[in-house]
């Protein structure tokens, strides 16, 4: 059993373009571990967004048990106002409690949803999204020193359509200043679990998807030479291990293509289950039981209960039967790209729509929307609430995916070769007890499995 663990997070990386490019030695240093190790498929909670995965791999607990069910929330009060849910609202222990209960101590740089840093005995440096710096540094004498490496908090995205050379050049300076930065903590501060993310590939692959996946884009190398820079952080980020030192890779979810936009709300009020904007122009104003469902960002579908808003008009047998048609009207909606419809001849808009019990297990449970809605490939689902059209045209061109995100572990072994269906992928709630069992310690109330073991793949 190790004594320390470093986990490295490349947030909104697929499992399948990273071991692609490491076959292709665009990340000899990622090929390498590699080979010494088993990198399996792992699944991101529902939504598939960054402040829901990134809690749940904190906690080792569901949406259910952490209370992050997206980037926006409705507060938990019967009314309509939103918030943006921060490392506050999270209701189960994170990583760095977990390892000082143990006596074990934590440094935990750039995670997503960790703002504002917590006063404890960690070293954490806050990711996005973090407004100020001043409070995003635990202990605060690192703020100086942060400053000193040029630190950004996140990249400065600018006009990406106007001058995509720029928004690269500006991702590789923050990753530069990132890994100066984490280099240096990870060597001048004691720690028993380690925990440095990436973030800039999410930002590329949002925007530059297309030159990603396509080696006829212009950017196409200059994408690449970007990964090579990602390949030697990492590499750098290893280099700081002893022997003996448990190794993880982590991302939160996968990512694909995206050629549409479909706006959720827009299509509630066109079918007629959500009043007209003239009549809810915003939804802090306040609704009436004109309205029968909602959606907040990306497709989280609240059900207008009278028991739950105070506008609501639905009792329990009117919002079980409306669930269902909703659900059934939205898993057949296709589109050509111009039009929206159950006889459109074109691709499925949704994938799929599941009830929250479905997904979620816990005491806050009733906090979460009552539909999630997941989208079909090369579609991403937006909660916007102005606006009528139902596809819209975007600047991105890459999108989460709920399946492909990577989990690796040094030292396992990949599974036998087998005739049947691939191993179903490991759950973002097997993360945290899985890196915590290889250095001693076994928290009671997670949700997750002890998974990758050492020699071998399966489950303890």
């Amino acid at each position: 059993m190790a004594e320390r663990a470093l986990i490295i997070g490349i947030d909104g990386m697929p499992r399948t373009l990273l071991t692609a490019l490491a076959a292709e030695g665009v990340l000899p240093r990622v090929g390498g571990l590699l080979a010494e190790g088993h990198c399996a498929e792992l699944r991101a909670p529902v939504p598939e967004i960054s402040s829901t995965s990134w809690a749940t791999f904190l906690t080792g607990t569901n949406p259910g048990q952490h209370g992050i069910f997206g980037f926006t929330d409705l507060m938990p009060d019967a009314g309509y106002r939103m918030h943006f849910p921060n490392l506050a609202h999270l209701r189960q222990p994170p990583l760095w409690a977990l390892t000082a209960a143990a006596g074990r101590r934590t440094v935990c740089l750039n995670v997503p949803g960790t703002y504002p840093a917590p006063v404890a005995d960690c070293v954490v440096v806050s990711g996005f999204v973090a407004p100020r710096m001043e409070q995003a540094v635990t202990p605060a004498r690192l703020l100086p020193v942060l400053e000193g490496f040029g630190y950004e908090l996140d990249v400065e995205v600018g006009d990406v359509a106007k001058d995509p050379e720029g928004f690269l050049g500006r991702a590789a300076r923050a990753l530069r200043a990132r890994t100066d930065a984490m280099e240096h903590l990870l060597t001048h501060e004691p720690w028993d679990l380690g925990v440095a993310v990436i973030t800039e590939t999410d930002r590329v692959h949002h925007f530059l998807w297309r030159a990603v996946a396509d080696p006829a884009d212009p950017l196409h190398g200059a994408v690449r030479d970007f990964y090579r820079l990602v390949d030697s952080c990492v590499g750098r980020l290893v280099d700081l291990c002893r022997d003996d030192d448990e190794l993880f890779l982590v991302s939160d979810h996968g990512f694909g293509p995206v050629d549409r936009q479909f706006y959720v709300n827009s299509w509630l009020r066109e079918a007629g289950y959500l009043a007209p904007l003239s009549a809810a122009p915003t939804l802090a104003a306040g609704l009436d039981a004109r309205t029968q469902a909602f959606a907040l960002d990306p497709a989280r579908i609240y059900l207008h209960r009278e028991k739950r808003f105070a506008g609501g008009g639905l009792n329990d047998s009117e919002a079980e039967a409306l669930a269902e048609e909703i659900t059934a009207e939205l898993s057949a909606l296709r589109s050509d790209g111009e039009r929206v419809g159950a006889e459109v001849d074109g691709p499925l808009l949704i994938s799929r729509v599941y009830r929250s019990e479905e997904l979620y297990d816990g005491p806050l449970v009733d906090q979460s929307a009552d539909l999630l809605a997941l989208p079909a490939p090369g579609v991403q689902l937006r909660g916007g609430w102005d606006g009528t059209a139902l596809l819209r045209s975007d600047t991105l061109t890459g999108t989460h995916t709920r399946e492909d995100a990577v989990f690796y572990r040094r030292g396992a072994q990949a599974p036998p070769e087998s005739a049947g269906a691939p191993p179903e992928p490991f759950d973002m709630v097997d993360v945290a007890p899985t890196v915590l069992a290889s250095i001693g310690i076994r928290p009671l109330g997670l949700d997750g499995s002890v998974v990758l073991g050492a020699g071998e793949v399966g489950r303890e």
